[in-house]
């Protein structure tokens, strides 16, 4: 496949290598180790001073098995010793994901850094660990950056990067390029059509708020036939251009020349009480002993300079809404609208402010249900960012674009899916139900939620960057 990179400068660029590899159960564990051996060389051979693995690209993902190694396989360390031999015979860096055992025998779910000297600079431990990852990984708690021949670099691990204090914990310790190994796991009736918010869209958004490029491989096919992979490994730029991409279904190896720059992280201006709130020690979700309630919600695409559609305002209301936001009103129009609802929790942002992820984190860590973007960028990755701030908190969230933008007016999910949208480019409405269930479990999958696994210790970055 082509791609698009930028023209190498000496001591700027590096040439960064994405290999996508098959995945592999533990019972081919050896087949395993070939593969990534094998990958090295194809990304040497395309050029490549850096190359980037995924998450336990060996012995496996899906491991069913708190002590694999007992089996007849090469060990974490052979393995390792392996992958060094080869780094120092390419002269080429290599970030792998391993499974590695500590000195008590737990597992932990690492990404190891060798560098072209065969010399491992350090490892980092997956922090937020998947629901099935925690049956036989204990998590990380450090969130440590690299200091490499091309400069300050750091790394996350899959569902790391849901969380957006990680990449901007390490962004705040001077990462200018954040490498991603990972096992994209989704759903879809077909490889090509398995999907992950983290390759569709997350990804992006992770790489525009930080101003930083992101390297991410990923796996491809299956484990046992029950866990299935996106594919899709990518290198995104700062811009959130995606300038190297994997296909979905087969084992490849992608580059990209990327330029060093520093990082250019989207601040916002936060209250004392935001920042309190993103310090505070995680509670897990309110327990739903008394079933909150389920809303009908409906939104009015308004047109710059004209009234609003009396017929069609109440032609949405006939529907038995128990609120309807238009997007062309003030903010305290829209506040009035939303405090009749009666049990729905919600917060209003304006402008710039949902491009950095605090001020909607704060606002879901408050309790919002339901977060309303008034007034968004014309231009941007304004869809891709709704999206995420909606899967990240598991909070409802409309995107209140007038037709004069470049997306509709649309209300997403917890899930991050558009839910329901209005006509592109004309006044227009929709009605929506808002489940609050959903957003107060806050569970992503069963054992994994969005908030109880947070690390607010982390949040030390903000007594040193603000705007």
């Amino acid at each position: 496949m082509s791609t698009r990179a930028a023209r190498r400068v000496r001591g700027l660029t590096v040439r960064v290598a994405c290999a996508q590899l098959q995945a592999r159960p533990l019972e081919l564990a050896p087949t395993a180790l070939q593969d990534v051996l094998r990958a090295i060389r194809r990304a040497k051979a395309l050029g490549a001073e850096l190359v980037v693995l995924p998450e336990c690209s060996y012995p496996g993902y899906v491991l069913l098995d708190a002590d694999p190694y007992r089996k007849l396989i090469p060990s974490d360390g052979e393995a390792l010793a392996a992958i060094a031999a080869l780094a120092r015979r390419m002269s080429i860096d290599v970030c792998v994901g391993i499974a590695r055992r500590q000195p008590d025998g737990r597992l932990r779910n690492e990404a190891a850094y060798i560098d072209a000297n065969g010399t491992l600079i350090g490892s980092y431990a997956k922090c937020r660990l998947w629901n099935f990852d925690q049956r036989w990984f204990v998590p990380g708690r450090a969130l440590p950056v690299f200091a490499t021949r091309f400069g300050v670099i750091g790394m996350m691990i899959c569902a790391d990067g849901r969380n957006p204090e990680i990449a901007r914990t390490l962004v705040a310790s001077g990462a200018w390029m954040m490498l991603n190994p990972t096992a994209w796991v989704g759903s879809g009736p077909t490889y090509d059509d398995v999907h992950n918010p983290q390759a569709d869209y997350a990804l992006r958004v992770r790489a525009i708020e930080n101003g930083i490029w992101i390297a991410a491989a990923d796996k491809c096919g299956s484990e046992h036939g029950a866990v299935h992979y996106a594919g899709r490994s990518q290198i995104v730029g700062p811009d959130g251009m995606v300038v190297a991409l994997a296909d979905a279904s087969r084992p490849q190896v992608i580059v990209a020349d990327v330029r060093r720059r520093p990082p250019a992280p989207l601040l916002a201006a936060l209250s004392p009480g935001d920042r309190r709130t993103l310090r505070a020690r995680p509670r897990p979700a309110a327990s739903l002993v008394r079933v909150p309630p389920r809303l009908w919600l409906g939104v009015y695409q308004s047109a710059p300079g004209q009234r609003d559609d009396a017929l069609a305002l109440r032609a949405i209301e006939a529907q038995t809404v128990h609120a309807i936001v238009r997007t062309g009103a003030t903010v305290a129009a829209v506040n009035r609208a939303l405090e009749a609802a009666a049990g729905l929790r919600h917060a209003i942002l304006v402008g710039t402010d949902m491009l950095a992820p605090e001020p909607a984190r704060a606002a879901a860590l408050r309790g919002a249900d339901l977060l309303v973007w008034m007034r968004p960028p014309a231009r941007g990755a304004i869809l891709e960012i709704a999206r995420t701030r909606a899967m990240e908190n598991r909070v409802y969230v409309v995107l209140g674009a007038r037709t004069d933008g470049t997306v509709g007016a649309c209300l997403v999910g917890p899930d991050g899916a558009v839910v329901a949208s209005a006509l592109t480019h004309k006044a227009s409405g929709f009605v929506a139900v808002i489940d609050t269930v959903l957003t107060r479990r806050k569970e992503v999958v069963p054992g994994t939620q969005t908030f109880a696994d947070r690390m607010p210790n982390i949040y030390r970055w903000l007594d040193r960057r603000s705007p």
